[in-house]
């Protein structure tokens, strides 16, 4: 169950993009980060799962490590 919902949460965040870094909405950014790390997943787990889906729109490691 946790596979489906991370699956759909990345989804929607690709999806909210427009294809522009501008219209990137970093609430929805910031609540997957949330959501990953209470699953219990390390700053560069969560990097790299959000740099393989969000490719160059995708925050930098400081960034989710904060």
């Amino acid at each position: 169950m946790c596979r489906i919902a991370s699956l759909f949460l990345l989804h929607m965040l690709k999806r909210s993009m427009s294809g522009y870094a501008c219209d990137f909405n970093n609430i929805e950014r910031r609540a997957v980060t949330r959501y990953f790390f209470l699953q219990g997943k390390t700053p560069k787990e969560i990097y790299t799962i959000l740099r393989e889906i969000l490719e160059e729109h995708s925050p930098t490691y400081t960034t989710v490590k904060k």
